[in-house]
């Protein structure tokens, strides 16, 4: 007998019968379909922990962005600036009395900084408490939305 067939029967012969072992299944009483079954207490801490950890990472996400907005306007303010004195050597509008490439460039950070700020505030608006209740209430009620089934990953489930 060849040994990748004997490998072969003996792989068959130690595997488990599931179709024949199968487990009794409870018929709901008729009364008792028409009442919705009480939520999942792993799932709801699971909803609980979802928000927690966006709340969460929303204040090191802003607090990053904040940090590296304000660190961009102090290295761009403090820079050293042409003198409007020397001759040739004016970068500015009307010989170093206007904007010069420093402040333009502290400008643009400022605005790209509370820009970017602003937009992380507006996305993590929906992990809010007021939210996290809806979320729950929906849960409860058997219609919780897609995109937060989408968002409960095992990892919450622990």
């Amino acid at each position: 007998m060849r040994p990748s067939l004997l490998l072969a029967v003996l792989l068959l012969a130690n595997g488990v019968a599931f179709a024949q072992a199968r487990p009794p299944v409870s018929r709901p009483d008729s009364v008792a379909t028409g009442a919705p079954a009480p939520a999942a207490p792993d799932t709801l801490a699971a909803l609980h922990r979802l928000f927690a950890t966006r709340r969460q990472r929303r204040n090191y996400v802003a607090g990053g962005t904040a940090l590296v907005a304000v660190g961009g306007l102090v290295i761009g303010s403090s820079g050293a600036r042409p003198s409007g004195s020397g001759g040739g050597g004016s970068y500015g509008i009307g010989g170093g009395a206007g904007l010069d490439g420093m402040a333009i460039g502290t400008f643009f950070t400022g605005v790209v900084g509370a820009l970017a700020l602003g937009g992380e505030l507006i996305y993590y608006v929906q992990y809010s408490e007021k939210n996290e209740r809806r979320a729950v209430a929906a849960f409860e009620a058997h219609r919780l939305p897609r995109g937060l089934r989408r968002e409960l990953k095992p990892k919450f489930f622990r």
